[in-house]
């Protein structure tokens, strides 16, 4: 099973293939196994030419990780999380986890109903455009090696972000949660960055763990959250 490469500014193609089960008793313990890996693609002479791919990323679950949406998507955004893919893009990072999301709904099938455990393959290819300005430290995207390069916010600046109830109507111009597409429910405690934009404050706790700009509109986290 495969995805052809999506839209955008960054593809990606997405391969499954069942593998040897834990038992056919125990369906739910047979292994998901993403391997992500990604080429950087170069803009030269008015084409892409694309680096060799580099490692993979391996990550291991269980079929019972994939079995609803919530808990999928959880297993999903930890991966795109501990490989940077938030720090790089935030709309990059969304499509391909929703993308991720669905995906699975077939091979998950397959295997609840066969026994099998699931391999995915994740080949990202990013692209790279010429600048004559030098890299700076304080630039995130793709560094020289080929990596995501993300900066993480200070645990400091992260403890000192406001926490405040959210009502509708009210002052949060947000409806929903960005990092994981979730609506807020009244009265839910949300927390807000310094740009005023507002988050689950475990989703934007992981993102800043990743990356110390706002998901929304890229403004960086200070060394303190305080003015």
């Amino acid at each position: 099973m495969e995805t052809p490469p999506d839209d955008g500014h960054a593809d990606w193609v997405i391969r499954a293939y069942q593998t040897e089960g834990t038992s056919a008793s125990q369906p739910l313990s047979s292994p998901v196994v993403i391997n992500l890996g990604y080429s950087v693609k170069h803009f030269l002479e008015g084409r892409f030419v694309e680096e060799p791919p580099r490692a993979y990323y391996t990550f291991a679950f269980t079929l019972w990780d994939f079995l609803d949406q919530a808990s999928r998507r959880q297993a999903i955004s930890t991966v795109l999380l501990r490989t940077g893919a938030y720090g790089c893009d935030i709309c990059f990072a969304g499509r391909l986890e929703r993308q991720l999301v669905a995906f699975c709904n077939d091979p998950v099938e397959t295997a609840l109903n066969s026994g099998d455990g699931i391999e995915m393959i994740v080949d990202v290819f990013l692209p790279d455009f010429p600048s004559d300005e030098e890299p700076s430290l304080d630039v995130e995207g793709v560094g020289e090696d080929g990596d995501f390069v993300g900066i993480p916010a200070s645990t400091d600046a992260v403890e000192e972000l406001t926490v405040v109830k959210y009502e509708r109507g009210g002052d949060i111009r947000e409806e929903s949660c960005i990092i994981c597409f979730e609506e807020f429910d009244e009265g839910v405690e949300v927390t807000r960055t310094p740009c005023k934009h507002a988050f689950h404050g475990g989703c934007l706790t992981r993102w800043l763990e990743s990356s110390r700009v706002c998901p929304l509109c890229r403004d960086a986290i200070p060394a303190s959250a305080d003015p």
